[in-house]
């Protein structure tokens, strides 16, 4: 039986779980994506493509109640159990697709994504189920790394996804700060505001918390030397630091206001 894309995101954040921890990559910029959102103590936030709600837990020390929903039951366990052993008792940890949420029409206000768009096989979906369960004069948030702002060449962009994939297979494509909004707009919701900032990484680290395999991490860390030497461009601006290398993904904070129905 051929395996789905949903069966690949499954299996990749099931083995990914552990990972989740509170320190690292997996909770970077949580207070940066807080001041975007603005939370408000009265407010009802659901969280989509949550994992372990490192957000969602976030948020919830400023606001009413967090929902968060995933497809992956291993990381929503990580955070239910993160969440308890904090003492939080104001979240929902649920199971289910973020291109088909379970909820009515203007649920929330405020729906947030947080470094999930480039795991999606058709954002589209996703994006318009955000817009439709937040209800006006609320705020939808997309957070997700983009394709570097100062290099969108075609070819660029396809060494970097190509990159990506081999470190993380349920990767589907980073996409601009422009088509992000576009898909925002097209769902029905109005650009309000949108922030950028870069997020540097340890590239050992990168690929120790997906279990790269060793034939991939050559290619990968190959790719990225060779850019450092003056070769071909992958668009994950590779550097040293103190001798280790690492690379930056941009990360793009867009909100967007739903259309009143």
């Amino acid at each position: 039986m051929t395996e789905g894309h949903p069966d690949v995101v499954r299996r990749e954040f099931t083995r990914q779980a552990p990972t989740f921890t509170a320190s690292g990559w997996a909770a970077a910029g949580l207070d940066w994506i807080t001041e975007q959102v603005r939370p408000a103590p009265h407010e009802q936030v659901l969280e989509t493509a949550a994992g372990a709600a490192h957000l969602g837990r976030a948020l919830a020390r400023h606001v009413a109640h967090v929902t968060a929903i995933d497809l992956t039951v291993a990381v929503l366990r990580q955070g239910k159990a993160d969440a308890e052993e904090g003492g939080q008792r104001n979240l929902l940890f649920e199971v289910g697709d973020a291109a088909q949420l379970p909820y009515l029409d203007a649920s929330f206000d405020v729906v947030i994504c947080r470094l999930a768009v480039h795991h999606f096989s058709e954002p589209r979906h996703a994006i318009a189920e955000m817009v439709r369960v937040c209800r006006p004069p609320g705020r939808v948030v997309l957070v997700d790394m983009i394709a570097d702002p100062r290099n969108i060449d075609p070819a660029t962009r396809e060494v970097r996804d190509r990159l990506e994939r081999l470190r993380d297979p349920s990767h589907t494509r980073t996409l601009t700060v422009d088509e992000l909004s576009e898909l925002l707009v097209a769902a029905g919701g109005s650009i309000t505001a949108s922030e950028a900032r870069p997020n540097p990484l340890p590239l050992g680290d990168w690929m120790e918390r997906t279990a790269t395999p060793p034939p991939a991490r050559v290619e990968i860390t190959t790719a990225l030397e060779r850019e450092l030497d003056g070769g071909p461009e992958t668009g994950l601006r590779p550097h040293r630091r103190d001798g280790e290398l690492w690379l930056t993904h941009e990360w793009a904070a867009i909100t967007a206001a739903p259309a009143n129905r």
